[in-house]
């Protein structure tokens, strides 16, 4: 396994610098006090920026900022309307790929946050396909019920169960969940995701890998090589602020007996950067 090192450049050095002021704050409780912060901030940056969305896009809704920055880092209204659009005609051309006569009746987004891809899904996938999106933030499915009809939307817990039956999805995708997860509870999520599948479903899920690791710290990165596997905790599980990073071998070993891996693209999937593992349901 090739492992990327953090360079000896002032890039590096910087990078480490600001891992370790996080640090700092995720351990004295104060990360949450910081990202208020900064969420204010960008806020202010984009007060202009957002304007000339609204006024060239009249009528499209966007989410609270507050619940577009905890999913996204940013409620910026063009990358939250361009990105989305482009991710979901991409999920759409892995699907033509890999699903028989390019069909997906029944398609779930998991942890669909506030619907800044899976709005863009029935236009995407047309007409024939069922839509569905679920989130643990109760908060998200409440805007996303009532601003976005075309969805079916449906909240979950941390932990599984879905409220869905076996075997009921053609097509799941999600886009950065598992990088803020537990190793205990991506495991119960890997099984839950392949009971709400049936034999060809397809799978989609984007990870933290390699290219991570130029952001971890020593003993994360010591931990990364003898255990494949980097929590950063210290806040509540499933929020943005709570991430984790598995190595290519590590997740590999989890899927096997449940999906069959037919893509593993590094630090690809569009706008995250972050690995794409597209799977099959034996």
């Amino acid at each position: 396994m090739t492992v990327l090192i953090a360079d000896s450049g002032d890039g590096g050095i910087l990078s480490l610098v600001r891992q370790r002021v996080q640090h700092l704050l995720r351990v004295s409780g104060l990360l949450g006090v910081a990202e208020k912060v900064r969420y204010f901030v960008t806020v202010a940056k984009l007060y202009r920026k957002n304007g000339v969305f609204h006024s060239l896009n009249p009528g499209f809704k966007v989410p609270p900022r507050a619940l577009a920055y905890d999913a996204y880092s940013a409620p910026d209204w063009d990358f939250y309307k361009t990105s989305g659009s482009e991710t979901a005609a991409f999920l759409f051309t892995v699907a033509q790929r890999h699903l028989p006569q390019d069909v997906a009746e029944r398609v779930l987004e998991w942890g669909c946050g506030p619907a800044r891809v899976i709005r863009h899904i029935p236009s995407a996938f047309g007409p024939k396909t069922e839509v569905y999106g679920s989130d643990y933030n109760s908060e998200t499915i409440q805007w996303c019920t009532k601003d976005i009809p075309e969805v079916h939307f449906s909240l979950n817990g941390l932990l599984p169960p879905l409220q869905f039956p076996d075997g009921f999805f053609d097509f799941i995708y999600s886009i950065s969940v598992f990088t803020h997860l537990s190793e205990t509870v991506i495991c119960e999520w890997i099984d839950e995701l392949g009971r709400i599948t049936h034999s060809g479903s397809i799978v989609v899920i984007t990870t933290n890998g390699e290219s991570f690791l130029v952001k971890l710290l020593p003993d994360e990165l010591e931990s990364y090589k003898s255990q494949g596997f980097v929590v950063r905790g210290n806040v509540e599980e499933g929020k943005r602020a709570f991430s984790s990073c598995q190595s290519p071998a590590y997740l590999g070993e989890k899927l096997s007996g449940r999906f069959e891996i037919l893509e593993f693209a590094p630090a690809s999937f569009p706008y995250t950067g972050q690995d794409m593992w597209v799977l099959r349901k034996p």
